[in-house]
């Protein structure tokens, strides 16, 4: 096990506290049934006898796995499990040969492993490279004439609703929208596909036309674009790609020049998406850069995540952004975790600063659905039956955030001056973490 994974920092690595807490109830040996380990993994089964929950933990790369339906990895088995290696290990039967089950789970591992690693170090010739760009060059091309034939129908769909009116929509059984989806799907746009799957659930909400006119007027807005895709800034080009629905390859992304800074994990959220998809989003501040990245994953059917980031933690690592007129969303060509302390700075002194700041985000990116922001030098206040942020010159900001979290907020600060990080999508502020007297909270 690494050194720098002590009792203490291994509870910190669960996903809560109360998972921390509900997992040292786990860490004792007579609830195990077996608990064995080699050189690299550990791994152990508990509960039912006849089916019973199978945990292992690979200490390359510090990855998780357990079968139990907790959909947040690593859940209180794993830790747990850990907590129990890191006070008794002596416990474990070292043994040669891993249960098939082990052994698959760490195969894979391996295999992505060293598949990203090729990707990073790519030792193609000139000539295969320029075979290669001119291969995507070809697909993009095809692609893009797909793509356009279906915003062309989608475009027709529009123009039509707007003449007869919103409330046309009112009544609409699921399979209208469906139907459209399903033909955006097949015109490669998938990204839009979804977010007309999604419009029946803002007619649920009391001003539905008011979110579905803004929703529309956004999807109008690609479309429109996309039409005058070849003469707009490649940055731009690459944001309405990847709205309509074009994925880039990872192996090109790690090809782009990678930024090295301490970064701290400094907001973490997990969306359920279509059907059984899960999208985690944790948000990097860089030290020195200032600068705030996005990491995506995904996790479907409750197979937990590849790689696990505390709130708080701060990694030495190398990150590379996507391509954007804006560019937020980022992957990791490789890290390490790191004890140096973190200067979070760079901060928005004012809510007015704050506003300016993400006017000109949206002057780069008008796409953009979230904008990262530390604000510094505001209160939280429970303000005509909301919680509102408020900075000294009594600028107010909404807040996304339940009783809880609301009073939680206001009791941090006491009435004193804090420090919230978040996202805004233009209409409230969603709270990820705070800054109370120089320490870091997540929330």
């Amino acid at each position: 096990m690494p050194q720098e994974l002590t009792y203490e920092h291994i509870l910190t690595l669960a996903p809560d506290a109360g998972t921390a807490q509900r997992a040292k109830s786990v860490a004792h040996a007579q609830r195990w049934h077996t608990i064995e380990g080699n050189d690299r993994a550990i791994w152990g089964t508990l509960g039912n006898p006849n089916d019973p929950y199978r945990i292992a933990i690979d200490f390359e790369g510090m990855g998780f796995r357990c079968s139990c339906p907790v959909r947040r990895q690593p859940c209180k088995h794993g830790i747990g499990l850990l907590l129990l290696f890191s006070k008794a290990n002596h416990l474990f039967q070292l043994v040669e040969t891993l249960p098939e089950w082990v052994a698959d789970w760490l195969k894979k591992r391996s295999e992505r492993s060293a598949k990203s690693a090729a990707e990073a170090a790519p030792t193609r010739s000139p000539e295969a490279d320029q075979a290669l760009s001119e291969k995507r060059k070809l697909n993009r091309e095809k692609r893009i004439l797909q793509m356009a034939a279906g915003l062309a129908e989608l475009e027709s769909w529009l123009l039509d609703l707007f003449r007869q009116g919103l409330a046309t929509l009112e009544g609409q059984a699921s399979t209208y929208f469906n139907d459209l989806a399903a033909r955006m799907v097949d015109a490669k746009l998938g990204t839009l596909a979804r977010r007309i799957r999604q419009l029946p659930l803002l007619m649920s909400e009391a001003n539905w036309h008011e979110k579905i006119l803004a929703e529309l007027g956004e999807i109008y807005l690609l479309l429109r674009a996309f039409q005058r895709l070849e003469t707009l800034p490649e940055p731009l080009q690459d944001d309405l790609l990847s709205l309509a629905g074009v994925n880039f390859k990872k192996e090109d992304i790690l090809n782009l020049e990678a930024i090295s800074d301490h970064w701290l994990v400094a907001g973490q959220t997990e969306e359920a998406e279509d059907g059984n998809l899960l999208a985690r989003r944790t948000w990097l501040i860089g030290e020195a850069t200032g600068k705030t990245a996005l990491l995506l994953d995904f996790s479907w059917g409750g197979q937990g995540f590849e790689t696990t980031f505390k709130l708080g933690t701060v990694l030495r690592a190398e990150v590379v952004f996507y391509p954007s007129a804006w560019p937020q969303r980022a992957i990791l060509k490789k890290f390490e975790y790191s004890e140096a302390t973190f200067s979070l700075r760079n901060g928005h002194p004012s809510l007015a600063a704050f506003a300016d700041a993400y006017a000109g985000a949206l002057a780069e990116n008008p796409w953009l659905s979230r904008f990262p922001a530390f604000l510094e030098g505001i209160v939280p206040v429970f303000h005509q039956k909301k919680f509102v942020l408020v900075d000294n010159k009594r600028k107010q900001l909404p807040l996304n955030a339940s009783d809880d979290l609301g009073w939680k907020l206001v009791a941090l600060s006491c009435g004193s001056l804090i420090g919230v990080f978040g996202t805004w999508d233009g209409e409230v502020f969603t709270p990820l973490s705070v800054v109370v007297e120089g320490q870091f909270r997540g929330l």
